[in-house]
């Protein structure tokens, strides 16, 4: 290893291709951001073989900051026509992901686009050194007027080799108030967002959208059970787009179901919303025999941040699910479960998470039947050579049979 590559440089990437037959040659995979205290030596952002004609001009600037806008310039612009092909932006939400990390060719970068603000989440040292570059090149391929607003996730910064203390934060812009409330839409529903907050997050969660979707379809005249309900997507998907005669929204946080009520009354659809602030095994278990509703969204936060903790998270799901497959109606329902732990997603192709709630059922002495599994919304695109290792969000859609007396 050259002595003189500093970590985030770029650098090309070549393995020798041993073949029995012939002599050993030389082949190059791409270039990449290298950084020697993280698992990833090489984070690679151009494959040579996928993007030749992009590989040959960033070599030719290889030691200066205008090879990585060249490749950043790529990815950004690749990624806006994806999603103008998945009709992102339109009439009825401006709230996306525009940035995926690997999905899109930018390993430890994402971006959501909320109205017009673009909420960058770094979670790779190489995105910190080149803050500047990556922010100057964003705002170059983005309409004008669009405000770029940095986020960290921390706790991955960390795992990557980069201490966020010793890093001197750029203040925000004039105009990225932390009070400043972007009103956002999705699926027609408006919502209530602080992209300019403190935090590590990017403020929404539009992994969900097409989920929300899906369930509001089958929640005509039904009484909704939105548990874990966060901003209330479901709720108000099912009660706006749905038809839903009423549905309940429950979370812990006393912010979350002052942020659902919120958004309920900015969609006019408040009398139609049941705010419970409540951990919601307390209140599964207190409603039991009090309450049932034709269909329950269980959507908890992420139990399981890696394998260690997969059987521990197994418990907890199982219960969370045994517990709410008691209140859907004696007369059938559905119970949407989601997972967005990826250690949960990925075991056995999937089909741990299923089978754990099969057991459940059983405990619950309930019948289902698996109606649809899904992912997250496709503006969080997966590249097909990692996949399925950025496969995170499981939600599955079962139907639960009426009980036989």
């Amino acid at each position: 290893m050259d002595d003189s590559i500093k970590p985030s440089d770029l650098v090309q990437v070549r393995v020798e291709e041993d073949n029995k037959n012939e002599k050993v040659r030389v082949v190059n995979i791409g270039i990449g951001v290298f950084n020697p205290d993280s698992m990833y030596a090489v984070r690679i952002l151009c494959h040579t073989h996928l993007q030749r004609k992009l590989h040959k001009k960033v070599l030719n600037c290889l030691d200066s900051n205008e090879a990585l806008r060249e490749i950043l310039r790529h990815h950004f612009r690749t990624a806006i026509q994806a999603r103008r092909a998945l009709d992102l932006p339109n009439g009825l939400t401006d709230t996306y992901r525009l940035v995926h990390g690997e999905g899109d060719c930018l390993s430890g970068l994402a971006v959501d686009m909320i109205q017009s603000a673009a909420v960058v989440m770094s979670s790779a040292a190489w995105c910190q050194v080149h803050r500047d570059v990556i922010t100057e090149t964003l705002t170059e391929v983005l309409p004008e007027n669009t405000d770029v607003v940095w986020k960290t996730t921390g706790s991955r910064l960390k795992q990557d080799g980069y201490d966020l203390e010793k890093e001197e934060t750029p203040e925000m812009a004039e105009a990225s108030s932390e009070d400043k409330m972007v009103s956002s839409l999705e699926n027609g529903i408006r919502y209530r967002t602080y992209p300019y907050s403190l935090g590590q997050k990017t403020g929404i969660y539009s992994d969900q959208r097409e989920n929300r979707r899906l369930v509001a379809e089958y929640c005509k005249e039904k009484r909704v059970l939105d548990l874990c309900a966060y901003h209330g997507g479901f709720s108000l998907n099912a009660i706006v787009n749905g038809g839903a005669v009423s549905a309940t929204a429950v979370d812990s946080s006393e912010d979350a179901v002052e942020a659902c009520r919120v958004n309920a009354e900015l969609n006019g659809c408040e009398d139609k919303v049941e705010f419970i602030r409540s951990d919601i095994t307390k209140f599964l278990q207190e409603s039991f025999g009090e309450r049932e509703y034709d269909v329950i969204v269980l959507d908890p936060p992420k139990l399981a941040p890696s394998l260690n903790g997969l059987d521990k998270a197994r418990r907890k799901y199982h219960s969370f699910n045994r517990d709410a497959l008691k209140l859907v109606s004696g007369n059938g329902g559905l119970l949407l479960t989601c997972t967005c732990s990826a250690a949960m997603t990925q075991k056995d192709g999937g089909q741990y998470f299923l089978e754990m709630v099969h057991q459940a059922a059983l405990a619950a002495g309930r019948q289902v039947t698996l109606l649809k599994r899904s992912g997250a919304a496709s503006c969080h695109t997966q590249s097909p050579i990692s996949w399925p290792a950025g496969a995170y969000l499981t939600a599955a859609l079962f139907y639960v049979h009426p009980i036989i007396e």
